[in-house]
């Protein structure tokens, strides 16, 4: 379920008129932002008191001032890097769409350091995911223990097709680069690295989506 604000608004803790309320108290929400909503907790007159998705708390909304019947778009994913043949590990974006609007943006990479210019993407183990526009992030991921793979520790979610039909290679997934410290970067893995969000953010949106889409169209950009 999608809320999409129809003009200027406010996300309030209490179902009372915004003046009354303190800065603690209330959200400014531009016209035309749009929240996915978990549960509707409860009323107050033309209030309504909702849970939202991705851990963005429980506020009230006043509902003339929203579109409550909006549907969600599809999301879609996109990994840019800019290659270079360099020692050093290099950081692109993972970047998260729903239609044409941007909703998330983390830092992230793929592939292990000096492996990381064109053309290394069909070296196995080492070289970063090929580039392309047929990749799938499965939503339905599951969690890895660090006892068995140190560099996920972690919830893994399956990259597709597997193996890939240019170069042969598969096994890739999204998920935090978990061992970064001691070998950063991942075996053609798309990694997010630490602080920048997996479990706080990249984690709840792709897992909100089981049961609306299977997988997220991902397309691989290298420059």
């Amino acid at each position: 379920m999608k809320y999409t604000a129809k003009v200027d608004t406010l996300l309030k803790r209490k179902p009372e008129q915004g003046s009354t309320l303190s800065d603690s108290e209330k959200k400014l929400v531009p016209a035309g932002t749009h929240y996915f909503i978990e549960e509707i907790l409860d009323t107050d007159g033309l209030h309504s008191q909702v849970e939202l998705q991705f851990e963005a708390g429980t506020w009230w909304v006043f509902l003339p001032h929203w579109d409550t019947n909006s549907e969600p778009q599809q999301i879609t994913a996109t990994f840019y890097l800019k290659q270079a043949r360099v020692p050093n590990l290099i950081y692109g974006s993972l970047v998260f769409k729903e239609g044409d609007k941007e909703i998330l943006n983390v830092r992230a990479t793929s592939g292990q350091p000096g492996y990381q210019y064109s053309g290394a993407h069909s070296i196995r183990a080492k070289g970063c995911l090929p580039p392309g526009k047929d990749w799938k992030i499965n939503t339905s991921g599951y969690f890895v223990s660090r006892a068995k793979q140190p560099g996920i520790a972690g919830m893994f979610y399956h990259i597709t097709p597997d193996p890939d039909s240019e170069t042969g290679r598969g096994e890739f997934g999204l998920h935090l680069d978990a061992n970064e410290e001691v070998y950063p970067g991942s075996a053609g893995c798309i990694v997010v690295k630490k602080g920048h969000g997996f479990d706080e953010r990249v984690r709840p949106l792709v897992d909100s989506l089981r049961g609306t889409q299977d997988h997220i169209p991902l397309e691989v950009i290298y420059s």
